[in-house]
Formats: C-alpha cells, sequence, structure tokens
C-alpha cells in the first residue's frame, strides 16, 4: 500500500489556514471539517515521524529535539518545548537512562519506559495528533527508532504561582489556602480533604484549539448519577475554539443564560468546594484559573458563606439576617426613595418629609433623575476603580465618590439624602459579592418602575421576579429550595444557622446516598448528662 505523503498534506493544511478574513463557514461544516481530518499515525521510521511532527506543528522556535544515536546510528530523540518542560529533568530521567542502557533501545516502547526511564507517570500514543497535544501542556515526549508509537511522561517544569489566600473571599477562621491556576494542584487539594476512594475525578479537553484541561469531580455515592450525567453531557457538548477561564464554561452549560441570577456557583476556597460536594453537588476545575464551578446552585447560596460554620450559630445568624438586608436594600433602596418623594409622601412622618423637601428645594432635578444620575456616576467611578492599578483605583474610588459627591451637593445639582442613599445602596451591594451584577441590573429596573408607578411598580416588579425566581433551576434542582418547594428540615440553614448537631442530615433535594452527616440531633458531648 502507497504511504501517503505527509508534507503535501501539511503544504495543502496551511494553504486551508489561510482563507481570507472575511470568509465566512456554517457552524456545522466548520464542525464537520475538524470531524473529517485524518489522523496521522507514526511509522517505523524514526527520521521520518521527525518530519511528520515537523510538518504537523509548522516552524516552532521553541520546540526542542533532542536526537539520541547509538554508534552513528540514530535511535531515538526526545521533543519538548522551551519553558514548559523541565529540561533538567529529561536530562537526568529520560536522555541518561537512554545512553547508560544502549541495548534496551531495541525493546519495544512499553517496557522501556517501564524497565530504564526514571519516569512515574508516562502514556503512549500513535499518532501526531495525541502525541503532541500532550507535548503541548508541556509534557515530554519520546519517539524511538523501529517503533510506530511514542512514550509521553509529565516532567512540566513553567513557572506556576503558589498557593495564596483567595482575594475574594477572605475569611478570618477558616482555612485561608486558595486554588491556584495549576489544575493538578487544585485535585490535590481536594484529594487532601477528602480521603476517601469515592472522590472521582474524570478529565477531559476542552476547546478545539487551546485544548484546555479540565476535571469534573464529585464523590460516588453521595452525589445524583442524574446530575453527575447531565453535568458529562453539557461538558461534552461544548463547542468552542478556546477555553481560556471557568466563565467560558459557565455561561455554555448553565441552565438560565438570560437570567441575571447566576444558577453555577463559584469559588476559590478548597474547603467550601469540598463542603459542597459532602452535599452531593458536582464540581468542575478548570487548568488556568483558581474559580472552581459547583452545581447545582440553591438561590440561598448566595448567601452563606464558608466561615458561617467555623463561628458560633448566633453570630452566623445575625450576619445571615444582615447580608439578607443588606440585598433587599441594595435592590429597593432607591427606588423606595424615588416612590415615597414623588407617589407616597404621607408615609413619612412630616418632620422627615419637610426636612427632605427643604434639601431638594434649591435642586433643579426630580427625586427621579437625581437618583439615577447619582447611581450612574458611582457606577463610572466603580468601573474606574476597577480597572485602574491597585494603588490608583482605590484612591479614585473614595476621593471620586466623596469629592463628586459633595460637590454636586454644593452646587446644587442632587440633594444630600440621595448622596445618602446611593452611597448606602454601594456599600450593601457588595456585602453579598455573588450577586453584585443581578443586584445592579435590579436596581436600575426598580428605580424605572418606581419612578413610573410608585409602589405599584413596586409590586410589579416583585411579583415578577418572584416568577423568574421560582421558575429557576440548576441541574434539575429548583433554584428557590427550601422555600419552594417547602423544605421544613433543610430551612435550619438559610436565613439563620443552626447548631451544627442540628444539621446532621444532608440535602434531600441534592444527595442520593446517605442522608446523614452524624448522628441525629446528638448534642455537644460536655452538654449531657455525665453517665
Amino acid at each position: 500500500m502507497r504511504e501517503p505523503d505527509f508534507g503535501l498534506y501539511a503544504a495543502a493544511r496551511r494553504i486551508v489556514c489561510r482563507r481570507p478574513p472575511h470568509t465566512k463557514q456554517k457552524t456545522g461544516a466548520v464542525r464537520m471539517a475538524k470531524n473529517k481530518q485524518p489522523k496521522l499515525y507514526f511509522t517505523i521510521d524514526l527520521a521520518k515521524n521527525l518530519r511528520l511532527v515537523q510538518d504537523y506543528v509548522g516552524e516552532y522556535a521553541d520546540l526542542v529535539v533532542r536526537r539520541i544515536a547509538v554508534e552513528g546510528r540514530l535511535c531515538a530523540a526526545t521533543l519538548c518545548f522551551d519553558g514548559m518542560t523541565d529540561k533538567d529533568a529529561v536530562a537526568e530521567f529520560i536522555i541518561k537512562p537512554l545512553l547508560l542502557r544502549p541495548e534496551a533501545l531495541r525493546l519495544p516502547p512499553e517496557r522501556i519506559a517501564e524497565e530504564c526511564l526514571f519516569v512515574a507517570d508516562w502514556s503512549s500514543a500513535d499518532n501526531v495528533q495525541d502525541f503532541m497535544d500532550r507535548i503541548f501542556s508541556g509534557d515530554c515526549g519520546v519517539l524511538f527508532e523501529g517503533s510506530p508509537c511514542g512514550i509521553i511522561s509529565d516532567l512540566k517544569g513553567f513557572e506556576r504561582r503558589g498557593i495564596t489566600e483567595p482575594q475574594t473571599e477572605i475569611v478570618v477562621r477558616g482555612s485561608h489556602e486558595g486554588f491556584v491556576e495549576n489544575l493538578k494542584t487544585n485535585m490535590s487539594m481536594l484529594r487532601r480533604r477528602l480521603k476517601t476512594p469515592d472522590l472521582c475525578f474524570e478529565t477531559l479537553q476542552l476547546g478545539s484549539e487551546t485544548n484546555t484541561n479540565a476535571c469534573l469531580a464529585y464523590i460516588r455515592g453521595l452525589a445524583d448519577p442524574a446530575v453527575v450525567a447531565e453535568a458529562r453531557r453539557r461538558l461534552d457538548s461544548i463547542e468552542i475554539d478556546s477555553i481560556l477561564e471557568s466563565g467560558y464554561i459557565e455561561q455554555l452549560i448553565e441552565d438560565a443564560p438570560f437570567s441575571p441570577f447566576p444558577t453555577l456557583a463559584n469559588s476559590e476556597k478548597p474547603d467550601k468546594v469540598t463542603a459542597k460536594l459532602l452535599e452531593g453537588r458536582v464540581a468542575v476545575l478548570v487548568d488556568g484559573t483558581p474559580f472552581v464551578l459547583t452545581a447545582p446552585m440553591l438561590f440561598v447560596e448566595n448567601f452563606q458563606s464558608a466561615e458561617d460554620y467555623y463561628s458560633r450559630p448566633f453570630m452566623a445568624s445575625l450576619v445571615r439576617c444582615l447580608r439578607f438586608f443588606a440585598f433587599l436594600f441594595a435592590v429597593y433602596g432607591p427606588a423606595l426613595y424615588i416612590a415615597v418623594c414623588s407617589f407616597h409622601t404621607e408615609l413619612v412622618p412630616s418632620n422627615l418629609m419637610l426636612n427632605m423637601w427643604q434639601a431638594a428645594g434649591n435642586t433643579p432635578l426630580s427625586a427621579g433623575w437625581s437618583v439615577l444620575f447619582y447611581a450612574l456616576v458611582y457606577e463610572v467611578v466603580r468601573e474606574a476603580g476597577i480597572r485602574l492599578p491597585r494603588a490608583v483605583g482605590a484612591a479614585i474610588s473614595i476621593v471620586g465618590g466623596l469629592v463628586i459627591g459633595d460637590m454636586a451637593v454644593t452646587a446644587g445639582l442632587i440633594s444630600a439624602p440621595v448622596v445618602i442613599i446611593v452611597a448606602f445602596t454601594a456599600i450593601a451591594m457588595f456585602v453579598v459579592d455573588a450577586l453584585t451584577d443581578a443586584a445592579t441590573l435590579l436596581r436600575f429596573i426598580f428605580i424605572f418602575l418606581a419612578w413610573w408607578l410608585g409602589f405599584w411598580g413596586l409590586t410589579l416588579g416583585t411579583v415578577l421576579l418572584l416568577l423568574h425566581l421560582s421558575s429557576l433551576s440548576s441541574f434539575g434542582a429548583a433554584y428557590l429550595a427550601p422555600f419552594a418547594p417547602l423544605l421544613p428540615y433543610q430551612l435550619r440553614d438559610t436565613v439563620v444557622r443552626a447548631p451544627l448537631w442540628l444539621l446532621g442530615r444532608r440535602p434531600e433535594n441534592l444527595t442520593v446516598g446517605s442522608a446523614w452527616r452524624q448522628d441525629p440531633q446528638v448534642p455537644p458531648a460536655g452538654g449531657g448528662q455525665k453517665k
């Protein structure tokens, strides 16, 4: 049988890749082209295999090819990328053993890896695509003369960020470790906390161009098999050229893409993800980002913190009530002010209303325009503070807000109560960080409804908001559970947090395995009677 002309194939591939930038193709056609791309299989000729790899990847200045010759005869070659692979480890654990035992080069590649190479993790590949996918990830590959397959070993050596405290979830008590951008490090952090054989990791690659490594984690026997299968199906159905952060995956597999409320949770804390896995949820870890996705997600999770379970229940319950109040004020605060000033002045005590009229008497804008103007100004200042360098951004956020607010009141553009309402709303919005985006959008919607219809507009918006929340689900779980549907036992861990010894049962709508964490309703050992 005539061997294919791989040089001609590579030339055709380069010509196809140079199509005009404005050429449009249908998605289905692109997918079919990718599926029909033939795999290039290795031959027993090492020199031809090296040319095959060179034709496949093109001219790479950082591709390091180390040829190994014995008695003037080319016997093997290592391939890796400079800066991604530990070249000292390649020389010590692969090249040196092969040079010390040249007679072993006549053995099959699998036996060479088992008997000669000093590597703990290796695999084989018989085609260029699978072989180079691992090389692009930082592994080292070895090709042998007389063998139609290559050996790949994990000898990554690129720079990695060390484990530090997460910046988005600061706690006083509890673990200060945070996930990092390395997938295997994140997997090990979960494994270190869950020393059970039931912790399962399913690895996969996403993105046709980036080939980003991802991992689906769950606890066998606790996670619902239907949820695991649905998560696996959604991940497998992703068709995109690049996955650069877990936010890509979140937008491609979420249940309600047009809802302002997130239906997948994310976290940088390993202890928080561990707790969710123990409740029957699944987690998605992505290489290159410290944010781990978890599902199913409930609305009440936005008001919970890992530190709630490390402190006493009374203080944790008080803080949770404050979070609920802060979210409601962030959404309804400016709208209530507009409704009262424009439509329902009789609901406010006369002295307070008189002071508000006097403060707004010299301003040219109505209550609605004043609130809308200053709310937009605050959003501009906040965005500028986020995008600027950290040292400058903090100063811009604080000084800019104070100066602009004070100057606006002094100039008579807006009244002092408007500044107070919008400023406190901005502070309250960040108490529940997970719902900051949703609170910002809802705040403007309720401002327009209150400006239009007063309390009737707020009532209409509230009804539509509750209908929308009750219609949401996350991987089959009702978003408003345990309120709708009502699950009485789980109410112990919602607005208030009951003592840990009263939270012995796992969420019944998430877990299919063992329902109890501990003996039901067993008080602390020091609180019972001595036997």
